[in-house]
């Protein structure tokens, strides 16, 4: 039997227990806002008449949804990356996606990351334009290599591993996470700076992501965790073993796990199987690989964990510094952003990110109740609880902080509502709350993020 090959293809699929689609308002299959524009305005922004904000150059590929293009810039020449979908037939997960993805991106800056530019959504038609990478991906780039075996050098793999792990330290300090981290989303250019891209899985967790916060199961098979498989919650160790998943590849060429069917790649992911690495790379970078490969997602090192080991401070992140900082082809903004991104890492001794931060609150607004809809609910922040008081019975509901999982904002496509953000607990259970205006329903999610536990 041939053996699964789904590089492209993801995996997605619900595990969140039944008591908590029980309660779980699931909104209706919607068209995505109608903001009362034309199509026409999507014309003028991307075409290929020189008149067009943006202009084709090159197809880029298509997907069910929509197609990516490699366009210029008609006022500066400068190219850019732009994808264009048609949200209007899309179901409410998948509008999530999208939604997500243009979330995700404008919240990073940083320049190991691909950098959005422009986004709007015309009649469900999104526009979505970012920074191009001129260098193709690592995936073809290992494909390229395996012919004759070219490995890579050591220096080479730490200076492209080491870019990676800058990008998901910026993520990940945003409270985010990737959920679909492979060689094919990893962006090159021709200056060998390392763009992290395709956000479309992307999450902002308004938990730690030192907790499990994860419940939605994605991303594509061959990096996916055991901890996954297992059907099991996850936080950014997941992002961990998928880290040490692509840093297997860069120096094997060859991804660590296989099989001949799903079943037994499964097998080899769970109880990690894979072939030794290449004996001409030092001791030092084939333990990184060991240790972000364990099963066991506590023992999996997190990034500045990974930052405090010797071997990555003095082989990676200073000779790295070094070499951005001689790199005369890098433009000089992005040299001092990444160089000044490298510091940051080397003077933080911090083994995790920041801790919470109650700041005890109460207000009326809304909260959804599957059998009668929104009613008005006194919402209370404390030092240890989140207390749900229903207006209009008195009856009262309360959570423990420590047993919060998320808190996160509901697109509007999703909720047919504005201002609707929702919390989480261990068991699954989630909560939905609306707002009356944005600074109420920003103060709100501000508040309630700074408050997760760690």
């Amino acid at each position: 039997m041939n053996e699964v090959d789904p590089q492209q293809q993801r995996v997605t699929s619900r595990v969140v227990p039944e008591t908590a689609r029980a309660v779980l308002p699931v909104p209706p299959e919607t068209l995505a806002g109608d903001n009362g524009a034309t199509n026409t305005q999507i014309d003028q922004l991307l075409g290929s008449d020189p008149s067009c904000k943006y202009i084709k150059r090159r197809h880029l590929g298509s997907g069910s949804f929509g197609s990516a293009w490699k366009v210029e810039e008609s006022a500066t020449g400068i190219s850019y990356a732009a994808k264009l979908m048609n949200t209007n037939n899309m179901s409410a997960k998948d509008r999530g996606f999208v939604a997500n993805e243009v979330r995700c991106l404008k919240a990073c800056n940083h320049p190991n990351i691909v950098k959005h530019v422009l986004s709007t959504d015309v009649e469900g038609m999104i526009l979505i334009v970012m920074e191009y990478a001129d260098g193709g991906d690592l995936y073809k780039q290992i494909k390229a290599r395996q012919q004759g075996m070219k490995y890579f050098k050591e220096h080479e793999i730490l200076f492209i591993f080491l870019q990676l792990c800058l990008a998901l330290d910026h993520i990940h300090s945003q409270r985010m996470m990737h959920r679909d981290l492979k060689t094919a989303n990893v962006l090159l250019t021709a200056t060998g700076l390392v763009k992290l891209g395709d956000f479309g899985f992307s999450r902002m967790y308004e938990d730690s992501l030192s907790n499990p916060v994860g419940s939605t199961f994605c991303g594509t098979p061959y990096y996916l965790s055991p901890e996954l498989w297992k059907r099991a919650p996850y936080s950014k160790k997941s992002e961990m073993w998928a880290l040490g998943c692509v840093l297997y590849e860069v120096m094997a060429l060859k991804r660590p796990y296989s099989g001949r069917h799903m079943d037994e790649l499964i097998e080899n992911i769970t109880n990690a199987r894979y072939e030794p690495l290449p004996e001409h790379y030092s001791p030092e970078l084939r333990n990184v690989v060991a240790e972000l490969m364990q099963v066991d997602a506590k023992r999996r090192p997190s990034l500045r964990q990974l930052f405090q080991q010797p071997f990555i401070r003095t082989n990676g992140l200073q000779t790295l510094r070094r070499s951005v900082e001689n790199h005369t082809r890098i433009p000089e903004q992005t040299r001092m952003e990444l160089v000044n991104s490298i510091e940051a890492v080397l003077a933080c001794e911090q083994a995790e990110y920041d801790g919470p931060r109650v700041v005890p609150k109460k207000g009326i607004l809304k909260r959804h109740a599957a059998a009668s809809g929104w009613k008005d609910c006194e919402l209370s922040l404390t030092e240890n609880t989140i207390e749900m008081r229903d207006v209009n019975d008195g009856s009262i509901e309360s959570v423990e902080l420590k047993a919060l999982t998320s808190v996160c904002p509901i697109d509007a496509t999703i909720a047919i509502e504005q201002y609707v953000f929702a919390m989480k607990n261990q068991t699954g259970k989630a909560f939905w709350f609306k707002e009356k205006d944005q600074a109420s329903f920003e103060e709100w999610l501000t508040v309630l993020q700074n408050a997760m536990p760690y």
